[in-house]
């Protein structure tokens, strides 16, 4: 039963998941362009100066936004489809605990996220190897974190707006969510979120929870 709600889920997302790995190679693309011109434009001391003194970062400000917009795209293909027509209700009555079919959907999306943000990493860090040292590398991780950790947040906000029956708290929902998020994007220097990662971490974690809720005012039909 868990296959094919799985397969059900990709059916749904195999558009949108395309999409975003179209995106995403666009970005490291423009990253990796942008990188190489920095470098022959101003020369490796420069550029590292500029890293080291200026605090300069070695990514392209709009990336922060792709983890963002992953999840929150992410989320609403998935669960717009099942409030159309309170499909969802077709969902919640199969021979599994409603707890179960959430969690499942839930996590399917959180894999397909980590899976897509894992190789974006992955390739950013092989492909700057070449121009930046490693403490450089491992700034660039710590920075990047808690944009990671808004995107995975945002789509479990994300579903959580989208299974709230009654669009007045829709509202309040995204405002919350809004409030919540902006957290994560703050400017701060290098290294300035390193002692408040683990609440963000525990703030994302406790995101996966919030769905349930919506879905229990769902099955119970509630209007207010």
């Amino acid at each position: 039963m868990l296959q094919a709600l799985f397969y059900k889920e990709w059916i749904k997302t195999r558009r949108i998941i395309l999409l975003l790995l179209c995106l995403m190679a666009a970005l490291l693309v423009y990253a990796f362009i942008n990188t190489g011109q920095a470098f022959r434009m101003g020369g490796a001391v420069q550029v590292w100066g500029n890293v080291i003194l200026k605090d300069m970062s070695i990514l392209p400000s709009f990336i922060q936004w792709f983890p963002l917009l992953a999840g929150s795209l992410l989320g609403w293909t998935q669960f717009i489809p099942e409030m159309t027509d309170k499909r969802l209700k077709l969902t919640l009555h199969l021979p599994l605990p409603e707890s179960k079919i959430l969690s499942a959907m839930l996590l399917y999306g959180t894999v397909v996220w980590l899976g897509l943000f894992a190789c974006m990493y992955l390739v950013l860090a092989a492909g700057l190897q070449p121009y930046y040292a490693g403490e450089m590398i491992t700034a660039m991780t710590w920075t990047m974190a808690p944009w990671l950790l808004g995107g995975i947040l945002g789509y479990y906000f994300t579903c959580w707006i989208c299974l709230e029956p009654v669009w007045r708290r829709r509202v309040l929902n995204t405002l919350c969510a809004i409030g919540g998020l902006s957290a994560y994007y703050l400017s701060a220097k290098s290294g300035g979120y390193s002692s408040f990662l683990p609440y963000l971490l525990l703030l994302a974690v406790a995101g996966f929870f919030f769905p349930f809720y919506s879905t229990a005012r769902f099955k119970e039909g509630t209007q207010s």
